[in-house]
C-alpha cells in the first residue's frame, strides 16, 4: 500500500473516530431543563442521568454543582438510596471545595448519617467536621443542635415536645 492509501485510511479512521465521539448535544441549560422535566414526570433515574451528562460535559459551569446537589437530593428523598446520596455529597466536597455551596454538602453528610441511616457516630463525626471546617457558617447552630439531640425521639427534645403534643 502506498503513501496515498495509508493517508486515505488514516483520514477515514479519523472521520470514524470523530463521528463516534460524544460531544455535548445540549447546552447546560438544555440538560438542566431536560432533567427538571424528567423529575416532574417522576423519572428519577433518567433525571440523574441527565444531570450526569451536564456535569460530564460542563464540570466548571455553575449548574454542575447544582446538578450534583439535585442528584443527591433525588437519591435521598425519591430513591431512598442514602449511600449514593452520601457519595454525591462527598464528590461535591472533593471537586468543588472552593464553592460557597460546599459547606451545605458537608452538613448534609452528617444529616444523612444521623437521620436517615441512624449512624449516630458518623453523623456526629461529620457534624463536628462541618463545625471545625466552617465555624462561621449559618448552619453551625443547626449542626450543634443536631449533635445535642442525636438519637433522641421527637418526644425527648424539649423544644419539640409542645409541637408533638399539639399534633396528637
Amino acid at each position: 500500500m502506498g503513501q496515498r492509501g495509508f493517508g486515505i485510511i488514516t483520514i477515514a479512521l479519523l472521520i470514524a473516530l470523530l463521528g463516534c465521539s460524544k460531544e455535548p448535544v445540549k447546552t447546560t441549560q438544555g440538560y438542566w431543563d431536560s432533567a427538571r422535566l424528567l423529575f416532574a414526570n417522576k423519572k428519577y433515574a433518567e433525571t440523574i442521568k441527565e444531570y450526569q451528562k451536564l456535569i460530564k460535559h460542563y464540570p466548571q459551569d455553575s449548574l454542575a454543582i447544582a446538578a450534583l446537589f439535585a442528584s443527591a437530593e433525588i437519591y435521598k428523598n425519591n430513591l431512598s438510596d442514602f449511600h449514593k446520596s452520601l457519595d454525591v455529597y462527598q464528590k461535591i466536597i472533593k471537586q468543588y471545595a472552593a464553592d460557597s455551596r460546599t459547606p451545605n454538602a458537608m452538613f448534609m453528610i452528617g444529616y444523612v448519617y444521623a437521620n436517615d441511616l441512624n449512624d449516630l457516630d458518623n453523623g456526629r463525626k461529620w457534624y463536628n467536621k462541618f463545625i471545625e471546617t466552617y465555624p462561621d457558617h449559618m448552619l453551625v447552630p443547626s449542626a450543634q443542635w443536631e449533635i445535642e439531640n442525636l438519637g433522641k425521639s421527637l418526644d425527648e427534645i424539649p423544644n419539640l415536645q409542645s409541637i408533638t403534643k399539639e399534633s396528637d
